[in-house]
């Protein structure tokens, strides 16, 4: 089995055909709907390498919430992809940030898992390429 990813989306139909994607190709999936679920999960599996959110969820909730629930979890360097629609200014705020990658809508599968197969973090001693290094 590959890696383990968190899969926050609140839409049942992406939900599912997110996580098919991902599962075809040996990736765990781990999902959840809303922020707080995605902190349950997180917390209930420990060895999980990314998490892949949608920017907005709903009850209000969003995808920067996720991840800043989650690295406090995690650690500030655990990676994240966020996929959007989104393009103002709030969706910008892990700009610069080497441990987040954004997706826009609509993306292929294709898209999909390159971003996720360049951006899962290396086994120790293997240099990830991905990240910038001041």
């Amino acid at each position: 089995m590959k890696a383990h990813i968190l899969l926050v989306e609140d839409n049942a139909i992406i939900l599912g055909a997110t996580r098919l994607v991902l599962s075809k190709e040996n990736y765990r999936v781990t999902t959840a709907t809303h922020v707080a679920e995605a902190v349950e999960r997180a917390r209930e599996n420990p060895d999980l390498d990314l998490v892949i959110t949608d920017y907005h969820l709903g009850g209000g909730g969003t995808g920067r919430q996720v991840i800043t629930a989650l690295r406090e979890i995690r650690g500030p360097t655990f990676r994240a992809i966020v996929i959007t629609g989104d393009t103002t200014s709030a969706v910008h705020a892990f700009d610069g940030d080497n441990y987040v990658r954004w997706l826009c809508k609509p993306m292929s599968s294709a898209q999909l898992l390159a971003v996720v197969r360049g951006f899962l973090p290396h086994p120790a001693g293997v240099a990830d390429p991905n990240l910038v290094t001041p």
